[in-house]
């Protein structure tokens, strides 16, 4: 499964105390609003053109306007977001992981190959950045790009379920069923209870 990466949080200008207490519900709802994605839009939209935001923080608050327009399956305009997000500030990792996977989702792979590419060289301890550029090459049948990807990706987060699982399709697809029921055990033990997964216990004879 692709990701979405948390992006980094978005630090409050040098405005007075006054300033602050009044604008730090819409920064709030513009940061963690992403189960009200209509109310995220609005809060960032505000954000952006209060003209209090520069730098890091305004191009912070159209990568949050853009996951919230991505949580609509508006993926144009979160990509839209995303470019200006980047143009602002071109050094945040998180936002060309959410770009790339953005891209992925519109079908414009290459993209986003390029984008997870770039997110690795800012950030090389990036481990979302990892799984989610191993699952574009899974997707493109290069499966030991993709094992190398969910290796590191391992290394960095040794307990996500969800990279085992990942890793799992991928050396299903390349042949070997016995390493693929392995991450898939792993994955289970860690939590992990997607229904393929289940499907795939259920048929190795790890589960009933």
């Amino acid at each position: 499964m692709i990701r979405y990466a948390a992006l980094a949080v978005l630090f409050l200008a040098a405005w007075t105390p006054t300033a602050q207490a009044d604008f730090s519900q819409e920064i709030g709802m513009c940061e963690f609003g992403g189960n009200h994605p209509d109310i995220r839009i609005i809060a960032c939209t505000r954000n952006i053109q209060s003209g209090r935001f520069t730098g890091r923080n305004l191009a912070i608050a159209f990568a949050n306007r853009g996951l919230a327009y991505k949580n609509k399956g508006l993926l144009d305009r979160a990509i839209a977001d995303y470019n200006e997000a980047i143009r602002l500030n071109p050094d945040i990792a998180e936002t060309f992981t959410n770009r790339g996977t953005a891209y992925y989702y519109n079908g414009q792979i290459g993209r986003a190959l390029k984008d997870y590419d770039e997110a690795i060289r800012l950030k090389p301890d990036f481990a979302q950045a990892f799984s989610n550029r191993g699952n574009v090459y899974r997707k493109k049948g290069q499966f030991d790009r993709a094992i190398e990807d969910y290796d590191e990706a391992i290394r960095l987060e040794p307990d996500n379920a969800q990279v085992f699982a990942d890793r799992g399709l991928a050396y299903e697809k390349k042949g070997e069923p016995t390493q693929a029921l392995r991450d898939f055990k792993r994955a289970h033990a860690l939590g992990y209870r997607h229904l393929l997964l289940l499907k795939k216990l259920r048929e190795g004879g790890e589960i009933l």
